[in-house]
This record gives C-alpha cells, structure tokens and sequence, in this order.
C-alpha cells in the first residue's frame, strides 16, 4: 500500500491516518522461548519484534563467524589460492579439516567456514586477508562499530572462549543483517551441501551445512550456528517468505532450532512491513519566497518502510515549513516524516529539497512584486 500525500499550503503541520486491516484479532503473545537471551528483527528495517535479554553481553561461539565472513567478502579475493599454515591447521575446535601446506580457494575456505563452522578455516582466511590473527581480529572490531554494534568485542575470528571475547543477540542480529545484504555470503548461508578441493592433490570433499533449519523450516535461508561449552547451543536464523526476511538469534537455547522456527513463525504471522513512500517520490510541494521557482517539490531521499503489528493502524504525520526562502540546495533536510503505531516507537525520516532554487535579483524582486501587485489587485 503506497500512501498518497498532498500539496502544502499555509500550515506547518499535517497528519495522514491510514487504516491497515489485516487481521480481526489481537496479536497473538510471543512464543515461549528456552534461550538465555533472544531476538528477531525484521531484516530491511531493522526493527525489534520481540527480545529477551537482547542487549546483554554473552559469549557468540561460533557465531563470531559471521563477521570473519563479511570482512573476506568485501576484502574481494575469493580466487586467491590460501596455503594453509601450521596455525590454522591446528586450531582446535569445530574444524574443516584442512592440512598444514594445503591449498584452497578463499571461496573453499569461506564455505568451510560458514557451513562446516571451521575454526581452522576462520585462522587462514585471517592469516590471508590481514597478515596475521592479530591484525583481523582488530579489523572486526572496527567494523562492528561501524555497524553500531557497540556491545561486541572480539578476541579471534573463530569464537573460541576467550576472556573479552563477547557480544549481544541484538548485536549479532545487527551483523547477520548486515552480511547477508552480501550476496555471497546469503549465498553460501543458504546452501545445504556443496564440494570444496585441495588445490595440491586436486581432491574433492563435499561439505554440509549445520543449520537444521535449511532442511525443513519454510523459507529458511540462514545463517549460521555455534556451540561451546561456555556458550551453550547458538543459533542466527533467517527466512524469507514473499520477500519479507526476519532474523532470529537465540543465545545458550536448550532447543536452538525449535526456539528459532517459533520466533521466525511469529513474526511472519504478526508483523507486516510496508512502504511508505518510494525514493523521488513527491511528498509535497512547499511555497519559495524570492526564488527564481515559485515553489519547490520535497520528498524522502530513500525508499522508507515501517514495521508495527498485523491489524493495527499506522499515522503518517509530515512536518513541513508554510513557507521556504531562497535559495534553497537540493538534497538539503527541509523537514521530516514521521509513522506512528500504537506501542512501538515512531519512525523518523528527513523529507529533502527535491530541487534547488536560486534567489531572485533585487531588481526582478520589485519587478515582480509590482506585477502581481497589479495582477491581483486591478483598477
């Protein structure tokens, strides 16, 4: 449903209401779940649909992956040839099995990695990308910064236990959106088995993914699993029906598949995500005094959509100036949007100058003013 906006006048302040009704019922209560700490999110907003214990830091096992993965995906050289060191393969653990002077594609690696969860495979490929562990593992950091993951700390680029070594469900919920907006890496997530080869020997193996998910729940596509015995069972989940996806991380969950499934079938089931308005599309159109157009178009710089409950009914409210003096620079924030739904918290966009407007001369100022000054007023 695209909403349809107005054309602004002398107010500074205007509400749409749009009625949703996709349901008669409340929203069901949110599935009991075993895990420690849990969360699910809708992928392409990034809102919350249920938490528990989201925000507290907890050991990520092998989910730590998630980033060693992102990071050699936008590295870019998953054609290079890795010669396997002795520290990777004898890194304990969860392994892909990969040999001391072994050589494999960073694309092998990668998948030993994401599907295999290979701790060995985790040490080589940051041996390869960054010159050591040390110098990859400060790359993640920086990274997961970068994605506003702020209560993540890493220590490796396996998810070992180690002292420091931590994050959040929340945080990874962050993380696994992120890499899978890669195409590689939803790619790799998704797959249920697929072969790797030593380059040397030029011997084939095929692998298989560990997330059960894959093999049974609808629409699964991700993404990743983890088990220590400090972290207990783990699990990043995702799914994707009528291309909407949800992610689902459960941390230290007796039952981190079932757990998953009932979150990621809530969601589906209770939530919806719509568009709001389109990029470029024209929200309004605000008065310019002394600029060379009488008036300039405003609209959202990207496409904007809203999570909230099946059967509830979102407000649109636009905030936007009477008047605008030139000139007036494209792109420039010159008001804001606003969705609303009962108990959740807005969601808040700028609304930008579609155009720019240069000011008007003095002289052609008076001259205009003398014109419409006639015009509107006749002898």
């Amino acid at each position: 449903m695209l909403v349809k906006f107005f054309t602004a006048s002398k107010f500074a302040l205007a509400a749409l209401t749009i009625g949703i009704s996709h349901s008669s019922g409340a929203m069901a209560p949110p599935p009991h779940v075993s895990a420690q700490a849990a969360i699910v999110i809708d992928a392409r907003t990034g809102s919350i649909l249920f938490e528990k214990n989201a925000f507290l830091q907890k050991d990520p096992a092998s989910i730590t992956k998630m980033m060693t993965a992102l990071l050699v995906i936008e590295k870019g050289h998953l054609n290079r040839v890795v010669v396997v060191s002795k520290k990777a393969a004898l890194t304990i653990g969860s392994s892909m099995h990969i040999g001391y002077r072994q050589r494999y594609t960073e694309m092998d690696l990668l998948r030993g990695l994401l599907m295999r969860s290979g701790n060995d495979a985790a040490v080589a490929l940051a041996e390869a990308d960054a010159g050591s562990v040390d110098r990859f593992v400060a790359c993640m950091n920086f990274k997961a910064q970068e994605l506003g993951a702020f209560n993540t700390a890493f220590e490796n680029p396996n998810g070992l236990t180690a002292p420091g070594h931590y994050s959040s469900a929340y945080d990874l919920a962050l993380i696994a959106q992120a890499a899978m907006r890669e195409p590689t890496f939803r790619a790799v997530v998704a797959t249920r088995e697929d072969v790797v080869t030593e380059q040397n020997s030029g011997r084939s193996r095929t692998i298989h993914n560990t997330n059960q998910l894959l093999y049974g729940f609808p629409g699964a596509d991700g993404v990743k699993t983890g088990t220590t015995n400090a972290a207990g069972k783990c699990l990043a989940a995702s799914a994707t029906r009528q291309d909407r996806q949800l992610i689902a991380v459960v941390l230290n969950s007796p039952n981190r598949f079932g757990d998953a499934a009932r979150l990621l079938q809530w969601g589906f089931a209770n939530w919806t995500t719509r568009e709001v308005a389109r990029p470029g599309q024209k929200i309004a159109m605000v008065p310019v005094q002394n600029g060379h157009s009488a008036a300039v178009a405003v609209h959202v710089p990207h496409a904007l959509w809203f999570t909230y409950p099946v059967g509830e009914v979102y407000r649109v409210h636009i905030a936007l100036p009477a008047l605008l003096t030139a000139p007036v620079v494209k792109g420039v924030p010159v008001g804001r949007i606003t969705v609303t739904v009962p108990n959740q918290p807005p969601w808040v966009e700028p609304l930008i100058a579609g155009a720019s407007v240069t000011k008007r001369s003095a002289h052609r100022s008076f001259w205009r003013g003398i014109t419409d000054r006639f015009l509107n007023h006749p002898r």
